[in-house]
Parts: structure tokens; sequence; C-alpha cells
């Protein structure tokens, strides 16, 4: 039974949020109201009244919101089963949709924006990192990349107010895609479009005796050029089984889209927050994923913070929800975090400048009307002294209250760098949140591709990323191209760190023929290889690849420990087999089937399961046997048949033996399992044989032997180290066995030149070992691994903001990454007309609005004073002087600032 802490007590607006338990709101919740804690008590009030915890789904815009529903759920509500509830943003949650129902290819690579130029950069033939570091090549390419996804929802025929980024098609593109059908005496039509993108070098052949003036010509040629790159793109992500984030929303879609008989899962409850800065398309798969009948559904959202247009979000999501939703439209009225003197500008900003009603504006719980110095407006004399002046602000405060956090906030990524240099200057040490993120430096990504590949070892661009950061190659496109040719040939990376063995493949095949191999499969009370009991083992006997008549195994096990009644949907056919048939002692049944396997080989399908929970059952129950010793290799037929047979969606037995036409059964009982394993291996052998002529011959290649050996000589003992380590009970009072791989890497890497040192890398080790790994510091590495890796991927600089393991106090930060953050100090600097608003978009009325919610929202992360800082001059191009006027978004609320 759940239940919740009693601290906490909502106030009267809050309370009738949390009571609405059925049919779809929206609710509108300005910075400060406890919004947070509300989503946590509707699912603990919606558990209680009787909605699974499975069944909830809770989405978020960032993952840091994310984490902080999690950690707010742990925090406040007392049940292990409430780690049941989806929390996560539409990204990752369309990600493990797609993987979860095979939609795309088991061994799928995420790829990151890095990835992308770095594959486009293949097909223009640039050099990537010159690309990298040209704001307009980045920006082209980026063009291309977005006209690859415009393509497809085209092709698809979504809705066109769901197309993202459809501007990556100019007017001058249309008008020549109108010419080459014009050309062809065809009409333009979205499959025009389609028939011109899919073939442009089709049409560029065509145009070489075409009758078109030279403008046009160089519009259409431009144009085609764009799209064979775009599809070209398209095609090595299909190719090499990869996609990018926008992949994981359009792929989504589509398959919800196309689900007319509901094979895939929708959900009677859910809440989404920041619903203000989902793109429309994001919106449309919330809506896919609602249940039709009687739904409950809940957007939280905050128009005064919409912010986020150039990721495709826009304004209109919140009015097209305020109109679906009717009368039920709600406003949180209480501010629980802000003294009544802050309040006080944000809600008389927010009604004169962002059209808000008075009367939906929040109140503040408490009467502080401060001292008088908590809001000020300071100026300097031009830019260049304002930078030295609000880095010595910032040192007065830390002065003045050590402990107190302070942010300057700054509107674009050179201000931040500037800010950062005066810091120093003053010998004042600060954490900078802007520009290139921690996470996603090529240090911290070789780190983690690290971690990627011991949690599987199938990752593509993990293994690239690897080759290319210990300088087995020198280009991340050499690195790829060496992973695609082992894959061609059924071998991983892996294959190459013992210059004597074979490869796994080989290794197989020549055991299958010559030895015998003991095919085994477990049932259990669980997943957890460490505590749970085997209930079932069956095996068979393999000698030469025949199956040894009159060998078969098969024994049912006692346990104290509770056996799961369901397996998903499906009754758990265990339960009954237990009932009816004679169980054995574990420690009996154990050494039993020890005795039945001898010397011989072990084999399973997903053989890390079966092989380690056999591991750790011996020593519980038979301690004189150790299976590392007696056994310490197996083959596993999931490994095998993943790299003969790429590309499937799924490679659960079940899947398999339909896909692949074998005989057998995957009925959830070891005997019967073990049997349909039989089936597969004697594919397998047969698909090895076809294959291992081509790793012979591409392992003999001189090039490919000289790579192998550097590879080998700088990556073997440390991956065979960590490896080892992934099913070691960690040593009590250690450090978490995750953080410690990755110490034991960023070091090597270190001391072989292969990195320089990373700053703040001590704040990621902190991080993860004192939030991330909280409570979860005495699992083996594994575990680590399979429950944090899809985090560890997601991870940004500002998630480590605010999470008590950075020692410094002042922070520097764009508005964009401080957005969810809070801080005792801000100061926003450089408020002047023509930043705030941007001097180039003054006259587009939308994006003045825009700028107006992010003053907005760069005010309202102070929590105790709040600074705005200007310069009364600037130099201007010439070397002259020019004056600058203070922002006009700051009139409505200069009368309650000093110095202003």
């Amino acid at each position: 039974m759940s239940n919740t802490t009693q601290a906490w007590q909502p106030d009267e607006s809050q309370q009738r949020v949390i009571n609405l338990q059925q049919g779809i709101h929206l609710v509108l919740a300005p910075p400060g109201c406890g919004k947070t804690q509300i989503l946590t008590e509707r699912v603990r009030l919606a558990r209680k009244n009787g909605v699974n915890y499975a069944d909830m789904l809770c989405l978020t815009f960032t993952n840091r919101a994310a984490r902080g529903m999690v950690e707010r759920i742990k925090a406040n509500i007392d049940d292990v089963a409430a780690a049941e509830v989806y929390v996560g943003n539409v990204h990752r949650f369309c990600s493990r949709f797609l993987y979860d129902n095979g939609l795309i290819a088991a061994e799928t690579s995420v790829i990151d924006d890095d990835d992308a130029l770095s594959i486009l950069a293949r097909y223009t033939e640039e050099d990537e990192m010159k690309v990298a570091e040209s704001f307009k090549r980045r920006h082209d390419y980026f063009e291309i990349i977005f006209l690859s996804h415009l393509m497809h929802q085209i092709a698809q025929a979504h809705p066109k107010n769901l197309r993202l980024h459809a501007d990556c098609l100019s007017a001058e593109d249309v008008h020549a895609m109108r010419k080459l059908c014009e050309l062809n005496r065809i009409d333009f039509t979205p499959q025009a479009m389609t028939d011109i993108y899919l073939h442009a070098s089709t049409y560029e052949t065509m145009l070489q005796g075409a009758q078109i003036d030279y403008a046009a010509l160089c519009l259409v040629v431009a144009l085609l050029r764009k799209m064979k790159f775009a599809k070209q793109y398209e095609d090595y992500k299909r190719e090499n089984k990869l996609v990018d984030f926008e992949d994981l929303l359009l792929l989504t879609y589509d398959a919800l889209v196309a689900d007319v008989t509901g094979v895939y899962r929708r959900y009677a409850w859910l809440q989404v927050d920041e619903v203000q800065d989902l793109n429309p398309l994001q919106l449309a798969i919330v809506d896919a994923l609602t249940a039709k009948e009687n739904p409950t559904v809940m957007f939280l959202g905050d128009e005064q913070q919409a912010i986020f247009s150039f990721m495709g979000a826009k304004l209109d999501t919140l009015n097209q929800l305020r109109r679906r939703c009717g009368a039920h439209v709600h406003h949180l009225s209480v501010n629980h975090r802000s003294p009544k003197y802050l309040l006080n500008v944000f809600n008389t900003y927010a009604k004169a400048m962002l059209n808000i009603d008075e009367r939906l504006l929040p109140e503040a719980d408490n009467s502080d009307m401060g001292t008088g110095n908590e809001l000020q407006v300071v100026s300097s004399n031009v830019l260049d002294t304002e930078y030295k002046d609000v880095a010595r602000l910032a040192g007065n405060l830390q002065t003045q209250s050590p402990n107190e956090t302070t942010a300057i906030i700054v509107n674009a990524n050179r201000d931040a760098d500037d800010l950062s240099r005066a810091l120093h200057a003053q010998g004042l040490s600060h954490f900078k949140v802007s520009g290139q993120d921690l996470f996603a430096s090529p240090e911290v990504k070789l780190l983690f591709a690290h971690l990627n590949i011991l949690a599987n070892a199938h990752n593509f661009i993990a293994w690239a990323r690897l080759l290319k950061g210990l300088r087995v190659f020198e280009g991340n496109a050499a690195a790829r191209n060496f992973v695609q040719a082992l894959l061609r040939c059924a071998m991983l990376p892996t294959d190459l760190l013992s210059a004597d063995k074979p490869s796994y493949i080989e290794r197989f095949a020549h055991c299958f023929d010559t030895e015998e191999i003991v095919v085994f499969d477990t049932e259990t009370t669980g997943l957890n290889v460490f505590e749970d009991d085997i209930v079932q083992i069956a095996a068979v006997k393999m000698r030469a690849g025949c199956v040894v008549e009159g060998a078969a195994f098969n024994v049912f096990i006692k346990t104290e420990r509770p056996i799961p009644a369901m397996l998903g949907d499906i009754p758990n056919p265990i339960v009954a087999e237990l009932q009816h048939n004679t169980c054995l002692p574990a420690a009996q049944a154990l050494q039993s089937f020890m005795q039945y396997v001898g010397n011989s080989m072990l084999l399973a399908h997903n053989a890390d399961f079966d092989y380690n929970i056999l591991r750790f059952n011996l020593q519980r129950y038979c301690p004189s046997i150790d299976l590392h010793a007696t056994h310490p290799t197996y083959f596993d037929s999931l490994k095998i048949i993943r790299l003969l047979q790429p590309g499937l969606k799924q490679y659960k037995l079940k899947a398999l033996l339909e896909v692949l036409h074998l005989e057998g059964t995957n009925s959830h009982l070891a005997d019967e399992d073990v049997q349909a394993t039989v089936s597969l291996v004697g594919y397998c052998r047969q698909k090895a044989a076809e294959m291992i002529p081509a790793q012979q011959q591409f392992l003999a290649r001189q090039r490919v032997q000289h790579c192998a050996a550097v590879f080998r000589q700088r990556y073997a003992e440390l991956f065979n180290a960590h490896y080892a380590r992934l099913y070691c009970v960690p040593i009590e009072d250690s450090k978490p066995a995750l953080v410690q791989v990755i110490n034991d890497f960023y070091t090597f890497l270190l001391e072989e030149n292969h990195i320089q040192p990373v700053p703040n890398i001590a704040y990621v080790e902190a991080y993860l070992q004192g939030n991330m790994l909280a409570g979860d510091e005495a699992q083996a590495l594994v575990q680590q691994l399979q429950a944090h890796i899809m985090e560890l991927n997601t991870l940004k600089e500002a998630d480590l903001c605010g999470s008590g393991f950075i020692a410094e106090r002042i922070y520097v930060t764009t508005i964009h990454k401080a957005k969810g953050l809070e801080f005792d100090n801000v100061l926003i600097f450089d408020a002047v007309d023509g930043r705030y608003p941007n001097f180039y978009t003054r006259t587009d009325e939308r994006q003045t609005s825009e700028d107006a919610r992010k003053f907005y929202v760069a005010m309202t992360r102070a929590k105790r004073r709040l600074f705005v800082s200007w310069a009364l001059s600037r130099e201007a191009y010439n070397g002259t002087s020019r004056p600058c006027e203070l922002t006009p978004f700051m009139r409505p609320v200069l009368h309650l600032f000093a110095g202003g």
C-alpha cells in the first residue's frame, strides 16, 4: 500500500488540481507554484483510486524535469512499485517505444548533432572539423538534415501543421521544384516533390539538354544538390541502423497513426509537463498515445516561459489546448518560492509585457518586502567595463554570503565566454553553462562510449567514437567505415582484442562441430541474477552438431522466494508446473546439473543471464562449485544470431522462431525453450559457414592487422578488466562500480595522452555518485549500466547545477540553459535595447514577444536578489562610441528597482 510524507500541505488551488482525476485539463502554473509536488501527489491519488502505476504516463520537455519528478516520487511515495510509472521526456519515451515494439532494429544506435554533421561531411567531401567550427557551414548542413526529415513527413502525408523545419525549403527551392515539374509536364504535388527527392540524380541528368534560363538553372542545381545530400544522409542512417533525435519522433508518430487495430499500448492516465515547450509533432504523439475511452489527461504549462520556438515550439499550442479543454482550464494561485518583493516584479512585468490577466497572477505566501537593496539596476560606462563590474559584483555577493548561489545570465554564448574570462581575471571560481555542453565534449563522449560498449557490445556509434578517440583512426568517417566492415563480416571490434583467437563466430562453429555442447535454459523467480532463485533447469547435449538421444535434462527446484503470477500479460506457466512436478532442494538439483554438464561447453539464449544466475545460485547453495573456474567461457545464441542476422527488429526466441521459420515453441518453460534454442543453433551454424571465409579474408589484410594490433595494444587490457567486473559484487563502502570504471578509463586516457584534462570532470563523478547512483551504490556494474545507461546518454551540463555537488557558488549561463534552475542571486547582463528585444528581429512581433518571455525567464530564476546590468554606451564598428538605452522591457518595473 502506498502512502506519502505529510510534511507538505497543498494550498487550495493545488488541491483542486490534485483532485482532478477525470477528463482533460490544462493547468497554467507560473514559476514557484509547486508544480512538481502536485504532479507527484496526483500519481499517489491515482494509484489510490485504482490506476496501476504501469498504466501511468508522465511526460516532460526536458530530462532534467523528468529527473526532478522521479526524485520527488521516490522521496514522497513509499511504494517500491511506484518505479513502474513511466517518467521521461518525449524523445526518451519514443526511443523506448520503438525498441520495445520492434519498430527499429535491435542494434540501432541514436546519433547526435556532431555525428550527423560528420556523416554528411562524408558526402560533401569537406573537412568535418572545419564544418563544425563554421557557424554558416553548420547552418547549411542542418538545413540539409532538416530537409531529410521534412521530405519524410511529406512522403508520409503528415499534416502541414506537424511538419518540422518547413522553412528548410526556401522560396527559391519551391520555385526550383515548380520549374522541374514544369519541365517534366507534371503537376506540382507532394508526390512530385517526393519523386524529385528520391531521384535527384536522375533529374540532374535530365537538365543537361533542358531549355531553361540560367538563373532558374542555378536554383534547380542548388536544390537537387541539397536533396541528393539529404537522401544520402537518410540512406546512410538506414544502412547502418542509425536514427537521429528527429527520427525518434517521426517513426513513433508513423507507427501510432498506422495502428488502427490498437496493437500498441495507449494510456488512459497521462500528465504532460512543460507543454508550452512541445512542438506540434510531439503534442500529436501525446494525443496518439492517449486512450480514446474516458482518458484522464493533464497538461501543465506556463505561457510566460515559452522560449523554445527555435526548437519548433509554438505559443499557439497553449491556445489550442485552451480551446480543447474548454472549462477545464485551471490556474495555480499561490507562489510558494518567491518573497513578495520579487513576486511583485514578476507579476507587474507579466501583466504589462506579457499581457497576462492580473486576476490569473499568483499571490505570495509571505509578506516579505525586503530591506530595499534586493532589486537593483546597475550601469557601467561601456560594455568592456560592464564585464569587469558584473564580475566584481558577483564576487562581492559571494564574499557577503558565501553559501548563496549567484547566476550571471546572458543572452549569448559569446557573452558567457567573455564573462568567464572576466571572472577568471579577478580570481573568481565559477561554473559556466553555455556553448558546448560538457557532456557533448569529445572527451566525455569517449568516456561514455566505453560505458555504452560495456552495456551493449553491438553499439555501432560507441565503437566508432572509441576507435577515433583512441586514435586507431584519425577521422570519424574512417572509424565508422571500419566498424561497418567488421559488422558486414559478422564481427565486432571485440573479435580483435585477442591476437591468437579466431572470431567469436568461428570459435562457435568449431565448438559446434568438434565438441560437446550443453544447451540449457533456466526459469527463475525474477530477473536479478544475484538474488533470484532458479526454479527449473532444462538442457540437452549436442555432439558434432546433433542432439544426443536420451541425454535430456530437466529438473524443478524448490524455492522460498515468491514467483511472479504473470509474465507481462500472460499467466506464468512455471507456477502450474511447480505444483504438478516434484521439486528438488536447490543444492541437490544444482549439483545434479553440474554433474550432467561435466566438461561440456555451455550455450544458452541470452546466456549472460542464464550463466550468471546459475553462477550465483551455485554460490548460495553449492559454494564448493565455482562456475567461473570450471566453465570460464560459454556461448550465447543471442549474440551469435545478432551477428549473423543483423537488422532484425527483435531477437527474443519467440520472434526468431517466427521470422526464421524454425521449429520449436517459446513457452517460458525451460525444457521447451531448450528445444527452440537447439533449432536456432543449427540455423546459426549454417549461416556461420557462409560467413567464416569472408571473416578470414578480411582479417588477413595487412591494413586490418595493423589497425587490430594498435587497437588491441590500446584497449584490450582495460576492456577485459572492466568486462570482468560486470557481474562482480562490489566491496562494501567502495565507490560505485560505474564511477570506478569511469575513473579508470579517464586516468588511462590521460596517461596515454589520448585526451587533455577535462575541466569539471570531478563534478560528473560527484553527480553520478551522489545523485544518479544514490541508493544503487551496492549494485554490480551490470545493474548500474542497465538502470542508468540511457539516462547517462541524455545528461546535460545544467543537470549538475543545483545538484549540491558543485563547489562554485557563481554560475554563468545562457537563458535557455537556466530555465528550470533557481539561484539566490541573479544578474542579468547587458540588458540594453538591441539585446532585449533583439535589434535584428525588433520588427517581428512574435520574436519580440518571445524575447520578452526570455527576459521574464531570466528574472524569475532569482530567489533573493535581482540585478539588471547595462552599459551606457558601446563601441561601434567604426571605432566611435554610441549611446545605449536600458531595455524597454524594464519600463513597467523600473520603479521597483534601486538605481532605476
